[in-house]
């Protein structure tokens, strides 16, 4: 009698196994619902920040996203704590002032980062490529976020892993769209940033590349709504 050989033990590999039940548990909530294409064809604007509050000059951004670069859909990441900034804490009104702007159908409030427990860009978008391999995801950031990219951690393979869609924003200094352009990461990527009038096929790009947009500029900030609204308060 031949006997058959004794087959080899399957192994596990843990992380993708966590992943794809996480992928199961995130595809089942509301900030992320059913693509508008197939799955082959979405590509997904990530646009993350404290959002403390959010206000029109990140509506602007978003908006920008979705009309210019040809994305499909745009998650809002709304961060559960920034290491570059004070502690934020208070996350569900944050993720309130989002979802008061009155989000349109193709925009999402993702709850990513706070479900996966990430701190850092660089490791959720590690995530997110793992959990949907399917989907090709454009980071969006405001100009000012360009220009301190260099603090954040492993900020080379952030760009190196996905294309960056930079949208102009003055932020306390009017000049701070012209710092970010002259900045460390811009000088450092300048062989990667494609003119404004390609921005449509930057989701279809391969990374590293980057493109900056300048559409009409709101100077609301987030800053400056909290210090409006603290003045109320005591004047109340």
């Amino acid at each position: 009698m031949r006997l058959l050989p004794r087959p080899k033990p399957v192994k596990i590999d843990a992380a993708r196994a966590a992943d794809a039940l996480m992928s199961s548990r995130m595809s089942s909530r509301r900030d992320i619902s059913s693509p508008l294409k197939s799955r082959t064809q979405l590509t997904i604007g990530l646009f993350g920040g404290s959002f403390n509050p959010a206000h029109s000059g990140h509506m602007l951004v978003a908006n920008c996203g979705l009309r210019e670069a040809g994305l499909d859909q745009v998650w809002w990441l709304v961060s559960p704590g920034n290491p570059l900034k004070q502690a934020t804490n208070n996350y569900e009104r944050r993720v309130a002032s989002v979802r008061a702007l009155g989000l349109p159908p193709r925009m999402r409030i993702s709850h990513a980062e706070k479900t996966l427990g990430t701190r850092y860009t660089v490791d959720l978008i590690k995530r997110l490529q793992r959990l949907h391999p399917h989907y090709r995801f454009v980071f969006l950031m405001g100009a000012d976020n360009l220009q301190q990219l260099p603090q954040w951690k492993d900020w080379k393979e952030i760009v190196n892993r996905v294309p960056l869609l930079v949208i102009a924003r003055p932020g306390k200094n009017p000049s701070a769209s012209l710092r970010a352009r002259l900045g460390k990461a811009a000088r450092y990527y300048s062989f990667a940033r494609l003119p404004e009038s390609a921005a449509k096929i930057i989701g279809q790009s391969s990374a590293p590349c980057w493109t900056y947009l300048t559409p009409p500029l709101n100077r609301l900030s987030s800053t400056q709504i909290r210090q409006n609204k603290q003045q109320t308060d005591i004047e109340n």
